[in-house]
């Protein structure tokens, strides 16, 4: 009879573990593996750093994530020929297959450099659509480029940046999104940062008006992060009104770090009135990606930095409770 009670509370105590640990999973975000355009490296093959590509995808897999979302720049893009810009694209793809074939759903968006190709939507949805496809829940006008995707807790949003208003959101379609669906963990990303951190120019901060509308309307949600690329370097930085009462604490975090050529670190600049902007951390001339763990009502981001081929260690680490 005891046996029966000890083997009964060690199977009540693995089930309690097992459904603890299945309310822990992570995703990556990545972004930012164009080749460089100007000096081509031996690793640079039609578009983009396929050696750091194929070690990121093989970190995706690695890390068990449950979705991948990638910033921006796939590619190097800019190309006049509609083909070219295909052949690059679907070498991504390719050059991303064991994510693909692990089941794990990839969510990129465009950047400036995908955007500056000749007909650059259309062979984007062409290319990402069938086994490749990506949420078909945008804005009419940007079906196959902006999109949402949750999963459990947490609810995506990829942004794309480069429609009929340059640098700005869709932001009548975003509070739709935000206001029919509210989840514990939102996290909006796309390519340009809202706030300049310190190299691009051409960000969000390029319409403050706007900006502060997607910004304000992202913390209303209760999201505390957003994901962006743009400058190749990590840079995470912290983000409070500049009146009391402050409000919560919003964090930018840059992660152009997965095989793009890498740019220096500037000073933060731009049109940011009304914001204090602080830097938590910044590393330069690094590759790495970012993982995401989600864990109940905590939500940990961490930034893997490449310490040798193949190898990436963690290099930040921050978190934040929701209160949902």
């Amino acid at each position: 009879m005891r046996r029966t009670a000890r083997l009964l509370i060690i199977a009540i105590a693995a089930l309690f573990a097992a459904q603890v640990f299945a309310q822990k999973w992570c995703f990556v975000v990545a972004g930012d593996g164009r080749a460089d355009m100007k000096n081509v490296r031996p690793a640079d093959k039609n578009g983009m750093n396929v050696e750091i590509g194929r070690e990121i995808a093989h970190a995706v897999v690695a890390e068990h994530a449950k979705f991948m979302a990638w910033t921006g720049d796939t590619v190097s893009g800019y190309v006049d020929d509609p083909a070219v810009f295909e052949s690059q694209l679907r070498d991504w793809v390719q050059v991303m297959k064991p994510i693909y074939d692990a089941g794990i759903p990839v969510l990129p968006c465009r950047g400036n450099h995908e955007a500056g190709a000749t007909d650059s939507a259309n062979v984007w949805r062409k290319v990402f659509s069938g086994p490749y496809g990506v949420p078909q829940n945008g804005p009419q006008e940007e079906i196959g480029l902006t999109y949402f995707y949750g999963k459990g807790d947490v609810l995506m949003i990829g942004l794309d940046q480069y429609g009929a208003n340059k640098e700005e959101v869709n932001q009548p379609w975003l509070d739709d999104v935000l206001a029919r669906y509210p989840k514990r963990f939102i996290f909006a990303f796309g390519h340009e940062p809202a706030f300049m951190d310190g190299a691009h120019k051409d960000t969000l901060d390029a319409n403050p008006v706007a900006r502060d509308a997607f910004w304000n309307s992202l913390i209303a949600a209760g999201s505390r992060v957003y994901f962006g690329g743009h400058d190749h370097l990590y840079d995470h930085m912290i983000i409070t009104r500049a009146e009391a009462p402050h409000g919560p604490v919003m964090h930018q975090v840059t992660a152009g770090t997965a095989g793009a050529p890498f740019y220096d670190r500037g000073e933060y600049a731009g049109n940011n009135p009304g914001w204090i902007l602080k830097r938590a951390k910044s590393i330069e001339k690094t590759y790495g990606y970012l993982v995401v763990t989600i864990d109940g009502r905590k939500a940990t981001i961490t930034f893997k930095g490449r310490v040798a081929p193949g190898k990436y260690k963690p290099m930040e680490t921050f978190s934040y409770t929701t209160s949902r």
